[in-house]
């Protein structure tokens, strides 16, 4: 990652990420028919939302203000776009796209190149945190693994 990104865009980008994966997880969940697929989305849809707080405190106690995002929407999806290259970052139609041409086979495939693609960027992260906040984000890193598993354990009993 280059390091002229301030702390505030790089936690304002890993909010993008996780709000992302909301949006990502509810609308696997909603057109999914397997029940297994949809709990898991389900959960990993709450996690997300959790990682958001985590990422808004970082940024409050690191900048003593208010989380506020430091673009506006076309701003960010533009500057997040050409940052990441489209990797783990998409508008929420092509997420939605994305996810309704894919069974859910292909579904758990996708959601595992984006928790891999989002563990990534947070030890990018690690290097600009200390104390508390890098102890907060390792332990996130630590949540997006067993994410990774969670999705590899159920892709392996789908393929049976």
């Amino acid at each position: 990652m280059n390091k002229n990104y301030s702390i505030e865009e790089i936690l304002e980008i890993a909010v993008k990420i996780e709000e992302n994966g909301v949006l990502f997880y509810r609308t696997l969940a909603e057109q999914t028919r397997d029940k297994r697929i949809e709990e898991l989305f389900r959960f990993l849809e709450g996690e997300e939302r959790e990682h958001i707080s985590v990422f808004k405190n970082i940024y409050e106690n690191l900048t003593k203000k208010t989380f506020e995002k430091a673009f506006s929407e076309e701003e960010a999806n533009m500057y997040l776009h050409a940052l990441i290259e489209n990797r783990i970052f998409k508008k929420p139609e092509e997420i939605i796209s994305t996810v309704s041409r894919n069974d859910g086979l292909s579904a758990v495939d996708i959601a595992i190149q984006v928790e891999k693609d989002t563990i990534l960027y947070y030890y990018e992260i690690l290097e600009n945190l200390t104390g508390k906040e890098k102890d907060l984000v390792k332990e996130l890193i630590n949540q997006e693994k067993t994410h990774v598993y969670r999705l590899t354990t159920l892709k392996n009993t789908l393929r049976g």
